[in-house]
């Protein structure tokens, strides 16, 4: 290798070297930091189930009939079906044996990711690479970007790790030195991450540089990104259309536009302990106060205030329009209201603003330390570092022994760095003490906090085999009624883990190998879920256990039977004062419960479960997303069919449309008028179909375009 190209990579190596390291210092605390909330009962299995669906069927995974209320992917969005990097995902995750061991790779590996371009978007701005070093291998162990994205939400880990990207490639095309071709690309894996925080972070970064082109009078440069900012957004009705068509029938349909509960909401002065290791600021949380220092950045960039070089900001002011602006607009979002539209929890935004500052950080640690008013320097460091401790204190008086942790090892850090200050021995030693000490906090977090208290615990087993052996005696469509939230709530570990012996939470039957009813969604179908009494994490309340054995309309079937389930599984305690209907035997009794169908259901190749009167049905089968049936209705009739009639779904019969629609426990009905006589068949296309793909060829012809000018451009003045 050269010099010259050894130079160039040494710093991004050890930004990734470090990364990766420091990755796993968390599991100190617990193995299980990177498992936590929907990280265990939604994405983990659905990553495998998608995996599983990519090898079987193909790219992309857009809806799963059989999942019932969690099966719309395109709708859902947050899972980024149309995100290759993602796909990379899935398939690594159901290759792996042990999900925890897949999870925490996946997340260490896009923490890796979001280092590596904080350092790009420092050095972009001109920082020396000592110090955009210090600023990426701190900002992905910042608060919130460790304890809530890492620890339980990775859809926004790998939305804000896109940040940095989308930032160091807009920047360079408003600058002429990138192809927009790329920066499209870049900008294109932003938006179909399908998390709306990540789309929010284009709109913002892209906008931002425009206006700091128009600054600095580069009207070209802003034309140019503001042309491929419009390619991006040509794909927005492809990843979010769908969630728009069905959001009427959703749970997140109810609720203000806008509002303020004060969840996850951080407040002005919560913000004076980005560099307090230790302090836990009280914000509400999903299951209660906050329990981890969720607004902690860095703990260099408080305590350094008086030695730092302020006047290169001043100097370039009209260069860092953008980085201004992006800062200030995700200051005033952090702090805005809890509910912002599709907004929520403003909380989830602060780390945003933490990459703006990250950046402002790097330029002005570039120009050094100043060494003049030595003492009245070391003495305001001093104060800062007495004042952090005493907000941790007067937070929680009685945490002392976290609270003088904490501040013991920022007043060491500190002191290490006036020392090596002091001695002039030159910038990067400077930085190996702001990277070590990094280490050292996050170290000591993983200690004291362990984990996130303030996410869901599950404890799932992840031993894939073992899941799948230990629940291979479920056969057919199972149906779960457990709530198992109790457990979770004031249960001991034991018993949460011992739990999962006879129920599964959230979408984990996919990874057990089982066809179950029950799944984790964040979007749901309301009367579905009323109807069956069920939550979003997949469990049930009692009244779900009662209603499954009542007709849904007077005279017809039970809703078991329109389910065409085979297994029950539910609490001994839900089944109380029930008594199942003929055709279900008794499996095994007790504090689970299994009932077992023995009478067979009609058409087992399809999900036909009822035909009403005055209607003959002769094949039917299942048809991917669909259904064909062979009907002879010699009076207007009904079909029920197991299955959700999703935006999307549409019913022919020979080419004839016919009525779709749902009964009161949310499932399929069509209606066929009297004398139809043909073949019926059901299809599902995606809502938005013809807008969405016409927006991602409209996108992607309009990048071309784009790429070739340019490219073109760029030849003429090589060749003058």
């Amino acid at each position: 290798m050269s010099t010259g190209l050894f130079a160039r990579l040494k710093w991004p190596g050890l930004v990734v070297l470090v990364t990766g390291c420091y990755g796993l210092l968390p599991l100190l605390g617990s193995k299980e930091i990177y498992l936590r909330g929907d990280s265990a009962a939604q994405f983990a299995p659905t990553w495998w189930h998608f995996g599983e669906q990519l090898r079987d069927s193909g790219w992309p995974v857009v809806l799963d009939p059989s999942s019932f209320a969690g099966g719309n992917y395109s709708a859902e969005a947050l899972f980024g079906i149309w995100n290759p990097i993602n796909a990379l995902i899935w398939l690594f995750v159901h290759a792996c044996p042990d999900l925890l061991v897949a999870v925490t790779v996946v997340k260490v590996a896009v923490l890796v990711a979001l280092a590596l371009g904080t350092y790009l978007v420092c050095r972009e701005y001109d920082a020396e690479p000592w110090a955009a070093a210090a600023i990426a291998t701190a900002l992905p162990f910042s608060g919130f970007t460790l304890w809530w994205d890492a620890g339980s939400w990775p859809a926004g880990l790998i939305a804000f790790a896109y940040a940095p990207w989308v930032w160091l490639a807009f920047r360079r095309t408003l600058q002429g030195r990138l192809n927009p071709l790329v920066a499209f690309a870049v900008g294109a894996l932003a938006v179909t991450q399908g998390n709306p925080y990540g789309t929010l972070a284009v709109v913002i970064i892209g906008a931002a540089l425009i206006i700091e082109g128009l600054v600095e009078r580069n009207r070209a440069g802003a034309v140019r990104l503001l042309l491929t900012g419009g390619c991006v957004a040509a794909l927005l009705p492809l990843v979010y259309l769908p969630l728009v068509r069905v959001s009427e029938f959703t749970a997140r349909s109810s609720g203000p536009l806008f509002g303020n509960n004060g969840k996850l909401r951080p407040e002005l002065g919560d913000l004076l302990g980005m560099s307090s290791p230790t302090f836990v600021p009280g914000i509400i949380s999903i299951t209660g106060p906050n329990q981890v220092p969720v607004t902690y950045f860095c703990w260099f960039i408080l305590p350094l205030l008086p030695w730092l070089r302020y006047g290169v900001l001043r100097h370039r002011a009209r260069a860092l329009t953008g980085l201004g602006l992006i800062g200030l607009g995700y200051l005033l979002l952090t702090l805005g209201p809890s509910n912002l539209w599709l907004f929520r929890w403003p909380l989830r935004l602060i780390e945003y603003f933490f990459l703006a500052l990250g950046v402002a950080l790097a330029v002005v640690l570039s120009k050094g330390l100043r060494s003049d008013h030595w003492r009245a320097r070391a003495a305001g460091s001093g104060a800062i570092v007495a004042a952090l401790g005493f907000q941790a204190w007067a937070q929680h008086p009685t945490w002392l022994a976290s609270t003088a942790a904490g501040v013991l090892l920022l007043a060491a850090l500190v002191a290490a760095v006036l020392v090596v200050h002091r001695r002039g021995v030159g910038p990067v030693a400077v930085a190996a003490v702001l990277i070590a000490g990094t280490g050292l906090v996050l170290t000591t977090q993983a200690l004291v906090f362990e984990e996130n208290e303030g996410a869901r615990v599950y404890r799932i087993p992840t031993d894939v085999d073992a899941l799948q052996e230990h629940y291979a005696d479920l056969d057919g469509r199972v149906l779960q009624f457990a709530d198992l939230r109790p457990v979770q709530r004031s249960g001991t570990e034991a018993e949460l883990r011992a739990a999962w012996d006879d129920f599964l939470p959230g979408s984990m039957y996919h990874v057990a190998g089982v066809d179950a009813v029950n799944n984790y969604t964040g979007m749901g179908f309301q009367p579905f879920e009323n109807r069956l009494c069920l939550h979003y994490e997949g469990f049930s309340r009692p009244c779900g256990y009662a209603n499954v054995w009542k007709p849904v309309a007077r005279g017809g079937p039970p809703l078991v039977d329109l389910l065409k389930i085979d297994t029950i599984v539910a609490q001994g305690e839900q089944t109380v004062g029930v008594t199942p209907l003929p055709g279900w035997d008794y499996a095994e009794t007790g504090e689970r419960t299994v009932l077992v169908r023995t009478e067979p259901l009609p058409w087992p190749e399809s999900r036909l479960s009822r035909a009403s009167d005055g209607v003959e049905v002769g094949e039917a089968v299942s048809v991917g997303h669909g259904e064909r049936v062979e009907v002879d209705a010699s009076k207007e009739s009904k079909l029920t069919f197991a299955m959700i009639p999703w935006p999307g779904y549409s019913a022919t019969v020979d080419g004839k449309e016919v009525d779709v629609d749902h009964n009161k426990a949310g499932l399929m009905v069509v209606t066929l008028p009297k004398g139809t006589s043909g073949t019926l068949e059901i299809a599902y296309d995606r809502p938005g179909k013809a807008v969405g793909n016409l927006g991602l060829a409209a996108g992607l012809l309009g990048a071309l375009v784009l790429g070739a000018v340019d490219f073109a451009a760029r030849r003429r003045r090589r060749t003058t």
